[in-house]
């Protein structure tokens, strides 16, 4: 009986063990550099929604992704320029969240030669939104 409950077991590990031992795909995306810019924000967007719903996801990943890259990373003179600004902070007490509209009585001001851009120093953070809808584009 022993012997027989060996075999068993020995033909189930046979068995078993290529279902074990599956390999399984794994697909990484590396980013070196801050993406900024449509064409960046569609590339990333691509490759995340690839790796997440494959075909469709990538194409939906790439619209979206262009439209927030679009949208955000103002130029490098934006925030050399808001960086180097010496303002009293405004108490805001509210959450700052990029994508999200900052939304109160904001005295925001003009990053000169970019009137896309308008900034606040908020609760000791420097905010850059979009002068039209005052959406946050960066926090510095």
């Amino acid at each position: 009986m022993r012997h027989h409950l060996f075999l068993t077991a020995c033909c189930v590990a046979v068995l078993a063990g290529p279902v074990l031992a599956q390999t399984t795909e794994h697909q990484t995306t590396v980013v070196e550099k801050k993406p900024g810019g449509t064409t960046a924000g569609a590339v990333a967007g691509a490759a995340t929604g690839a790796v997440v719903a494959g075909p469709v996801g990538a194409v939906v990943g790439g619209v979206v992704g262009a439209t927030v890259g679009h949208t955000v990373a103002p130029p490098r003179e934006v925030r050399t320029y808001i960086t180097s600004q010496d303002v009293p902070p405004i108490t805001y007490g509210h959450a700052v969240v990029v994508g999200e509209t900052v939304d109160g009585d904001v005295v925001w001001r003009d990053a000169p030669d970019y009137p896309r851009y308008q900034w606040a120093y908020l609760d000791g953070r420097r905010v850059v939104v979009d002068a039209k809808t005052h959406r946050v584009l960066e926090v510095y």
